[in-house]
C-alpha cells in the first residue's frame, strides 16, 4: 500500500499549480468549475482499483449542490439508506453497459460505512485517515476475507447518492471500478458532519471472494410490489437451484446466469431467496433479500353511476388486477360492494367488482376495498353516484384510469 501514499501525495502536490490541477481534472474526466471567491461547494473524489492504481482530486463546484437523501417508501417498508442507494444506482449503470449486478455484501457495507464515519468524525478525505488502518486491512477487519480483488471509490460534498454515483461515472478511474468485471460484490457508506469541510462523505467498496458466487434480486433493488422478480446468480457452475425462505428447493437445473423467479412473502418482509450452484461435487450457497411493498391494485379508484329507478349501474362491473407477493385477502366497506373473489395466492389475480343492494336515494356514496398481503394493505376507493335524471354525457367522465368490462 506504499504505492497509495506516493500516488496520492504526487496528485495533491499539483494543486497549487493551476494548470497542472486543471490537467489532472481533465484526465479524471471531471469538468472543473469554480464559483467566485468564497462561494461554491467543496467536492472531492478518490479511487483505488484492484491493480493498485490510485487517484485523488479536490475542487469546488460553481453552485452549491442540493441535498436529496429522502426516498419515498410505502407504509411499513423502511426507507432505502443512502449507502444502499450507492450499490443499486451502480447496478443501474452496469445494466446500461450489459454488465451483471453487484451483490450488496454485508461485510463491504460495514467496511464502507466505517470509513465514511471515520472521514466525517476526523474531517478527513482520504482512503486512509489518521489513526485508521490501510484501506484493504479495514475491509478485511470487517470480515471480508479470501478476496480475489478489491477496490474503493470515495467522494465528499455531494448531496445525494445519485450525485456521487454520477460524479464517479464521469471519472475514468472511478468508472473503471464501477464497471469492472473483476468484482461481484459491493458495499456503500454515507456519513454527515455539519462542521466538516465537505459535510457529506461517501464510500463504496468493491470485491470478489474465492468460492463466493452471490445471487442478486432485481439488480439489488430495495423493494418490489411484484411477486415476479429476476435473479442473477454468478458462476462458473454446471447446475443451480433456488428456494424461498421456508420453502422447498426447486429441482436442479442447467446453470444460466439469469433466472425468472416468483417470491413468497409468507415469512414476511423482506423476502429471502436462497440459491445453490454446483460444479462437480462442489455446492456453494448464497442468498439475497428484497423488501415487499403492499399489493399493487389497478385501478385504485372506481366510479359507478346510476339513474334513480334503474336496476343496472354504469358500468355493470369493474375488473381489478391485484399483484401481490404473498397470498392476499380482501374486505369491503360497506357491504353493498361485492367482489367475485375475496382471497387469492401470490402473483397476479383478477377480481370483478360490482354493487349489490346499494343505496337508491339521490346522492354520492363512497366505500373502500382493502386488500391485505404479507402484513401490508392497499385500498381501492369506490364511489357511487345516484342521479335524479337519466344519465347524460356530462355524467360520465371523458377519460378515466379505470378498466371496465
Amino acid at each position: 500500500m506504499k504505492r497509495l501514499g506516493r500516488a496520492v501525495n504526487r496528485i495533491l502536490a499539483t494543486r497549487p499549480v493551476v494548470w497542472s490541477f486543471v490537467l489532472l481534472l481533465l484526465m479524471l474526466g471531471v469538468a472543473p468549475s469554480w464559483g467566485e471567491e468564497g462561494t461554491g461547494t467543496p467536492l472531492a473524489l478518490g479511487y483505488i482499483n484492484s491493480d493498485g492504481e490510485t487517484g485523488l482530486v479536490e475542487f469546488v463546484a460553481a453552485e452549491p449542490l442540493q441535498e436529496d437523501l429522502v426516498a419515498a417508501t410505502a407504509l411499513g417498508v423502511p426507507a432505502e439508506p443512502p449507502a444502499h442507494q450507492l450499490v443499486r444506482l451502480t447496478n443501474v449503470e452496469r445494466a446500461n453497459q450489459g454488465l451483471p449486478p453487484l451483490k450488496a455484501a454485508s461485510e463491504l457495507m460495514q467496511a464502507a460505512q466505517y470509513h465514511s464515519d471515520w472521514m466525517a468524525s476526523h474531517n478527513c478525505f482520504a482512503h486512509k485517515c489518521p489513526g485508521e488502518a490501510d484501506w484493504d486491512t479495514r475491509i478485511a477487519n470487517a470480515g471480508y476475507v479470501n478476496a480475489q480483488a478489491l477496490g474503493e471509490n470515495i467522494a465528499a460534498g455531494y448531496g445525494s447518492a445519485n450525485e456521487a454515483v454520477q460524479a464517479w461515472m464521469n471519472s475514468p478511474g472511478h468508472r473503471a471500478n464501477m464497471l469492472s468485471g473483476a468484482f461481484r460484490e459491493a458495499g456503500g457508506g454515507y456519513a454527515y458532519c455539519a462542521d466538516c469541510t465537505y459535510h457529506r462523505y461517501w464510500t463504496m467498496d468493491f470485491g470478489a471472494r474465492n468460492a463466493v458466487y452471490p445471487v442478486v434480486i432485481n439488480g439489488e433493488a430495495w423493494s418490489t410490489n411484484s411477486a415476479y422478480v429476476q435473479l442473477y446468480v454468478y458462476g462458473p457452475a454446471d447446475q443451480m437451484r433456488f428456494r424461498n425462505a421456508g420453502g422447498a428447493w426447486s429441482d436442479w437445473m442447467t446453470y444460466q446466469p439469469s433466472k425468472a423467479w416468483t417470491l413468497s412473502a409468507d415469512g414476511g418482509s423482506p423476502a429471502v431467496v436462497y440459491a445453490q450452484v454446483k460444479q462437480g461435487p462442489t455446492v456453494l450457497e448464497s442468498n439475497d433479500s428484497i423488501h415487499i411493498l403492499p399489493p399493487e391494485i389497478s385501478p385504485d379508484y372506481v366510479l359507478f353511476l346510476i339513474a334513480q329507478g334503474s336496476e343496472l349501474t354504469t358500468p355493470a362491473e369493474y375488473r381489478l388486477t391485484i399483484d401481490a407477493c404473498a397470498p392476499w385477502s380482501a374486505r369491503v366497506d360497506p357491504d353493498w360492494i361485492d367482489l367475485s373473489d375475496y382471497s387469492g395466492g401470490s402473483g397476479t389475480s383478477t377480481v370483478n367488482v360490482h354493487l349489490e343492494g346499494f343505496p337508491t336515494g339521490v346522492g354520492t356514496y363512497t366505500g373502500t376495498i382493502t386488500v391485505e398481503a404479507g402484513g401490508m394493505s392497499t385500498q381501492v376507493q369506490v364511489t357511487l353516484v345516484v342521479t335524479s335524471e337519466p344519465l347524460q354525457k356530462n355524467h360520465v367522465p371523458v377519460s378515466t384510469k379505470v378498466q371496465v368490462s
